[in-house]
C-alpha cells in the first residue's frame, strides 16, 4: 500500500476570509491563499482531506466544488461527523473537537505517512499542536487579510516543513519524533 502525505485542510478561515463573490457552492476562496495551497501541495505532493465544515455538504459535493473551482490538489477524503467514543476516553479533551475527528480519520486510514493540520482554530488534541499551522492571529504576516486570518506565505512554508520532515514517524497513526 502506497503511504500518502495529507493535509488536513479548513476552509473558512484559511482560504475564506473576506468572501470574493458566490458561486452555486457558497463563497469563493480568496485568490492568493489559494496560490500558498498550491505551493504546499507542489512542494510535498500532499492530498487533501476537508476537515472544514463544509464537509456536511458531502464528498462528491467537495470534490465537484474542487473541479469546477479549477483549486489545486486532490481531494481523498472529508473527516468523519461523529467519533469513536474509545477514542474520546483515551485522548480526552474536552477542547478538542475537530482533533478527535482528526483522530478518527487518522485511526481509520493506514496509508497516511505524514500530516499537517491547516486551521484557524486550535481545537486539536495535544499530540497534533506540532503538526498544526494556525492559520488567525497572523495579522504581522505580510500576506495577511487585513482582520489576521488566512493561509498566509508564512503558514504554507511551516506546512511545507512539517510535512517534509523525514524525523516524524507515525506509530498507531500517531505522528512522533
Amino acid at each position: 500500500m502506497k503511504k500518502i502525505k495529507v493535509i488536513f485542510l479548513d476552509v473558512d478561515g484559511v482560504l475564506n476570509v473576506i468572501p470574493q463573490g458566490r458561486d452555486v457552492y457558497g463563497s469563493q476562496f480568496h485568490t492568493h491563499l489559494v496560490s500558498n495551497l498550491k505551493s504546499i501541495i507542489d512542494e510535498t505532493g500532499a492530498k487533501i482531506v476537508i476537515s472544514s465544515t463544509w464537509r456536511m455538504s458531502g464528498l462528491i459535493t467537495m470534490v465537484n466544488m474542487w473541479k469546477d473551482r479549477n483549486l489545486p490538489g486532490q481531494i481523498v477524503g472529508i473527516t468523519p461527523n461523529i467519533v469513536d467514543d474509545e477514542i474520546q476516553e483515551r485522548y480526552y479533551d474536552p477542547e478538542a473537537d475537530r482533533g478527535y475527528e482528526i483522530q478518527q480519520y487518522l485511526e481509520d486510514h493506514n496509508d497516511i505517512s505524514s500530516y499537517v493540520i491547516i486551521d484557524d482554530d486550535v481545537d486539536m488534541l495535544p499530540h497534533q499542536k506540532k503538526f498544526f499551522v494556525q492559520t488567525s492571529e497572523n495579522s504581522d504576516h505580510p500576506d495577511c487579510i487585513d482582520i489576521g486570518y488566512g493561509l498566509t506565505e508564512i503558514c504554507a512554508n511551516k506546512a511545507i516543513k512539517i510535512l517534509n520532515d523525514k524525523k516524524l514517524i507515525i506509530v498507531n497513526n500517531i505522528k512522533q519524533n
